[in-house]
């Protein structure tokens, strides 16, 4: 599974195959209302958000969210001079109406990057936090394969 010419890495794509990962809008949303990630384990890399929603396959670049989204939101907030956006795949955020987006950070290669997220710092500026040096270690602090229902 390819983002353009961004390789997923294998566990993400397991995750998708085995129906452990969200494949609509309305298993995202019955993940949110009904997630069995426990929030401490949410707090290990966000220790002020309790929800975390996992975007539906196709996913897209923060690039592409910028094309196709509210340019002006992403300008203003989106801290995107800290990030590559064409190499940011969006594959989260913490919560219908949030706005604190979850990225593979593709910038130094490889087939398991590490995983951002955006963080609000009212008043300052937002800044993207690393949570996790690869996708395998993000999976395993979430207890992705364990703790997902199937759909």
């Amino acid at each position: 599974m390819k983002v353009g010419e961004l390789k997923l890495p294998e566990r993400l794509a397991a995750l998708i195959e085995s129906g452990l990962w969200p494949h609509t809008a309305q298993q995202a949303r019955n993940l949110i209302d009904n997630c069995n990630v426990p929030k401490e384990r949410i707090h290990l890399f966000a220790p002020e958000e309790d929800h975390l929603y996992l975007a539906v396959p196709p996913f897209c670049t923060i690039a592409q969210r910028v094309r196709s989204d509210n340019a002006n939101f992403w300008s203003t907030f989106g801290a995107l001079e800290q990030i590559s956006p064409e190499l940011s795949v969006d594959i989260g955020f913490f919560g219908l109406g949030s706005d604190t987006a979850i990225v593979l950070d593709y910038r130094q290669g490889g087939s398991n990057p590490p995983v951002l997220r955006l963080k609000w710092r009212k008043p300052e500026p937002n800044v993207w936090v690393r949570c996790a040096d690869s996708f395998d270690e993000f999976a395993d602090m979430l207890g992705l394969d364990q703790s997902l229902p199937k759909p």
